[in-house]
């Protein structure tokens, strides 16, 4: 599967969960600007790697959705809490985790449909 073709599993089934389906590309190591990008940027391998970035309900909470090399998709998160955050609770952290989960899910189905229909390798 491109890299492009990546892209575009990822935006729709972030739209699939209620998120933007906005894009990033990092092409290099100095392209990982969020604390989620910079460990995506890990597993980039030295390819064009498509993320899709979110702040999931807390301005404190850093997610990037991406396919690693073989094609399993991945989640990164990053985030940090004060005392005074007060969009910080558990219901909302559940419901990040429940809609990247779902996220997850639809990038699996994607890929395996494309991969069904010919789009075959991930290179």
């Amino acid at each position: 599967m491109t890299p492009q073709k990546q892209a575009e599993l990822i935006a729709t089934a972030c739209r699939k969960a209620g998120l933007d389906g906005h894009i990033k590309w990092i092409e290099k190591k100095a392209h990982a600007q969020t604390w989620a990008e910079r460990i995506a940027e890990r597993f980039r391998g030295g390819r064009q790697l498509p993320v899709k970035n979110s702040y999931m309900y807390c301005d404190t909470l850093d997610m990037s959705f991406f396919y690693g090399e073989t094609g399993t998709p991945y989640m990164t998160y990053a985030g940090y809490v004060t005392t005074d955050s007060k969009d910080i609770t558990e219901e909302k952290l559940l419901e990040a985790f429940r809609k990247a989960g779902a996220v997850l899910e639809t990038m699996k189905e994607l890929a395996e449909e494309a991969r069904a229909n010919g789009s075959g390798n991930l290179s």
